[in-house]
């Protein structure tokens, strides 16, 4: 990919617990058939107490870093910061401002505050994709889906390539998210996974 393109950064909410991970089913499936190159995959789930779980994959049969959550745990991380997050802003630089042209307040209403327990989501990073087939294949699944957040992401992929390779930083990528809006601004805490 050269330094002009763009990764599409998607999320979709979904009205029941379970579908995002039905979904991401599917768009794994869709990968493998070339409809689409993803660089990154993660279903999303709501606690009862508030936090924003992502739902990193397990599957290493793909590829070093493909479709593990790591990816997309580092954009959060850049975009909603917390204590974890030093190393990555050290290393990253100028990364943190590459998401935050409206994502990150997208993804706190729509994550933080709209979302309840019972609906979940999926967040995805597009290399590229035979769009109409994968629209297409989506909706003959009717997982009844709205997509909350459609961005094209510049070409800083390059330094979330690098955080990525750096295992200080893969160890530290959040698995919970708390977010938590404020009357005059909106914060986030990164909850460090437990081993």
């Amino acid at each position: 990919m050269s330094k002009e393109e763009k990764y599409s950064f998607i999320v979709v909410k979904y009205p029941s617990a379970d579908t995002a991970e039905a979904a991401l089913a599917v768009v794994r499936q869709l990968a493998k058939e070339d409809v689409v190159k993803l660089k990154d995959a993660v279903a999303i789930t709501k606690n009862e107490k508030g936090k924003v779980k992502l739902h990193q994959t397990k599957d290493d049969s793909a590829g070093k870093g493909f479709l593990k959550g790591g990816a997309i745990g580092i954009v959060f991380g850049l975009l909603f910061g917390g204590a974890g997050w030093i190393v990555a802003g050290v290393v990253a630089g100028t990364a943190v401002g590459m998401f935050d042209k409206g994502i990150k307040d997208k993804l706190m209403k729509e994550l933080g505050e709209n979302m309840s327990s019972e609906e979940s989501a999926l967040a995805v990073l597009i290399e590229e994709a035979d769009w109409q087939t994968l629209r297409d294949r989506m909706q003959a699944e009717n997982f009844n889906g709205e997509v909350v957040v459609s961005e094209l992401v510049p070409d800083h992929m390059t330094a979330v390539d690098q955080l990525t390779e750096n295992q200080e930083v893969v160890d530290a990528i959040p698995e919970e998210v708390d977010l938590q809006a404020n009357t005059d601004e909106i914060t986030a805490d990164v909850v460090e996974k437990e081993d």
